[in-house]
């Protein structure tokens, strides 16, 4: 598959592991209750590795959406600018292995480099077995969500509310 964005939100992460499946809940809130001008990718990249390839041709953008283990107490919002991004990737904070440094190596290979990227997510409490995200990652979430949008905005597109 193609993508015909220039502009990709990735929400990465397993939603069978409560708190690990951030990313892919907060794709799904966007899809479900905002449109884009111009359109943007949203893409539910759960626990796809190598396969997001095929979705990154064209992009010039990339906002990920990710668990992030930083450290800090649960709920706690990161935000990874372009220039921090580096970090984020060699990091090894990510709670899952979606080898996105490796990925974007390789689709830097192939185009040119990114005008922008950055990396949005919160501490996870768990990591346990379960569909929703726990109550403490839940509160973060309208937060990032802003944040999310905040950064379309910077890159010129309107956001509205369904």
């Amino acid at each position: 598959m193609v993508n015909e964005s220039n502009i990709i939100v990735l929400g990465v992460g397993n939603i069978l592991l409560t708190d690990e499946g951030l990313g892919v809940h907060v794709v799904k809130e966007l899809e479900a209750n905002y449109s884009f001008t111009p359109n943007i990718a949203l893409i539910d990249g759960g626990t796809m590795g190598m396969e997001l390839l095929s979705y990154m041709r064209g992009m010039t953008k990339l906002l990920l959406v990710d668990a992030i283990h930083g450290g800090e107490v649960p709920g706690t919002i990161y935000e990874f600018p372009h220039q921090e991004t580096e970090t984020y990737f060699t990091g090894n904070i990510s709670v899952h292995e979606v080898g996105m440094q490796d990925i974007l190596r390789i689709r830097a290979l192939q185009e040119d480099p990114l005008e922008d990227a950055t990396v949005i997510g919160v501490e996870p409490e768990s990591l346990d077995i379960g569909l929703e995200p726990t109550d403490t990652v839940k509160k973060a979430l309208p937060e990032v969500i802003a944040r999310v949008i905040k950064q379309l905005e910077v890159w010129g597109i309107e956001v509205e509310k369904r």
